[in-house]
């Protein structure tokens, strides 16, 4: 009889195991087609405003999940930030979304990747939650009314993100 307690506790802490930080433990994945869900959050950056994926209604926003230790994410930061350079003055809106589980990860490893658009960290993990990546890094194109419209799961190829915004930007 004494195993029942026993068994009972380890259900209970494997109940407890931490998710991987790009899956949702409960609630579907955003998905292309869908409203996209609330994005907000502090800055990365101390002297920056607040970001919030409301506040950039009207115009074609990209989301990227990262994390430091995500050797995709580190090549992919830099080619992002150039695809933002580009485009902006055209109507591009970006948010980067950190996973990392500590904020100075995040800022240390952004000390030596500048990016200049708005990058929040995902303290507890609530946004990956709510967006559920399905891998890291994982892109999400969010349209001008809101809508997630394309989801990039993985290193994404540039050319073919680039060929997207072009087109959704009435640039091409």
């Amino acid at each position: 009889m004494r195993s029942r307690p026993v068994l009972f506790a380890m259900f209970i802490l494997a109940a407890c195991e931490t998710q991987p930080a790009t899956k949702a433990p409960t609630g579907e994945a955003a998905a292309a087609g869908t409203p996209a869900p609330a994005l907000a959050g502090k800055s990365l950056n101390e002297s920056a405003p607040p970001v919030d994926l409301a506040a950039m209604r009207g115009k074609l926003v990209l989301v990227d999940f990262w994390a430091s230790w995500c050797e995709p994410c580190r090549r992919e930061l830099p080619e992002l930030e150039a695809l933002y350079r580009r485009h902006h003055a055209g109507g591009l809106e970006m948010i980067g979304v950190s996973l990392d589980e500590q904020r100075a990860d995040a800022q240390a490893f952004l000390r030596d990747v500048i990016v200049s658009f708005p990058m929040i960290h995902d303290e507890g993990q609530a946004l990956a939650k709510s967006w559920s990546p399905p891998k890291m890094p994982t892109l999400y194109v969010v349209d001008r009314d809101g809508k997630i419209v394309h989801v990039y799961e993985g290193e994404v190829k540039v050319a073919d993100l680039e060929a997207e915004v072009t087109q959704r930007l009435g640039n091409g």
